[in-house]
């Protein structure tokens, strides 16, 4: 019979300088391939604290995107329109607003996980938790809310993968990184498909 893994409590201030250095680390080297050891040497911490910590390096690349949504107020307005007491097309236009003000915080990181995800599981796993789980599952508990409620002029989920595909990160390289469009303009657009979507 196998002896039971040694754990070692890692504290909450070791793991906020590990996720941070892993996003400086991706962020501003395009380095979603990173390892555990690099990840550890630019957190000044041993490899053995980050395993100790989040167990694999998808662990880390899932905390780490995790650890970026604490740190702004745009998950929490997302959140906000979601579990809206009264949802209604309103609060899916308020919704995306808030995931449009952060795109541009997130995309530089997002992008790479999102490339890197087609031949990297800890980065499929890692922008699967929040691209499709949070923003995508997000979006379908708000449609079917607003459902519910005030019929829409068809199925709610279907309704909310065009919202996301709108919004998604791949959209804002295509028009904005790639054609040069401006960011409000890309924002007016998403705008105007998600009203006309759900009828706002």
């Amino acid at each position: 019979m196998s002896k039971p893994q040694k754990t070692k409590a890692i504290s909450p201030a070791t793991q906020a300088q590990i996720l941070e250095a892993a996003w400086a680390l991706i962020a501003a080297e395009g380095r979603p391939d990173a390892g555990l050891a690099e990840i550890a040497a630019r957190a000044a911490v041993s490899r053995q604290t980050v395993f100790y910590a989040f167990g694999s390096r998808s662990g880390v690349l899932t905390a780490m995107v995790r650890h970026q949504d604490t740190r702004t107020a745009h998950v929490a307005r997302i959140q906000a329109a979601v579990f809206d007491p009264v949802p209604t097309a309103a609060s899916v236009v308020a919704a995306v607003e808030a995931w449009l003000d952060y795109l541009p915080v997130i995309y530089p990181v997002g992008i790479l996980l999102d490339a890197a995800s087609l031949t990297d599981e800890a980065a499929a796993a890692a922008w699967r938790d929040r691209m499709v789980e949070a923003l995508l599952g997000g979006f379908k508990v708000l449609l079917g809310r607003v459902h519910a409620r005030s019929p829409l002029g068809g199925d709610p989920g279907p309704i909310a993968e065009e919202i996301w595909a709108e919004v998604h990160p791949t959209m804002w390289r295509r028009l904005v990184v790639e054609c040069g469009w401006a960011p409000a303009a890309f924002r007016a657009r998403c705008l105007r498909v998600v009203e006309g979507l759900v009828g706002a």
